[in-house]
């Protein structure tokens, strides 16, 4: 799912959980992946910066970094597969 979010807005935990990468990641810019434990991890691009820290833990609601240019993209996998998120928005 992207989102569409104004330049340096804060881009905050969905859910808690520690951050098990957040740097460039090849194509994609800045991301950062959230590790929620049994299986489920999230995975957050086109932040512009990063404010949390691989290894470190982040609250729901904590902040992970700032939106780029173009939006945010989230993606929930479980047990390494894309979850359809469309089933969590009303």
């Amino acid at each position: 799912v992207t989102l569409g979010a104004k330049p340096g807005a804060l881009v905050v935990a969905p859910a808690a959980g520690r951050i098990s990468f957040a740097g460039l990641f090849r194509g994609y810019g800045a991301i950062a992946i959230l590790d929620h434990g049994s299986g489920q991890v999230t995975l957050i691009t086109g932040l512009s910066g990063h404010m949390a820290r691989t290894g470190n833990t982040v609250a729901q609601g904590g902040p992970i970094g700032r939106a780029g240019m173009s939006g945010v993209t989230i993606e929930l996998r479980r047990d390494g597969q894309a979850v359809d998120l469309s089933q969590f928005v009303a």
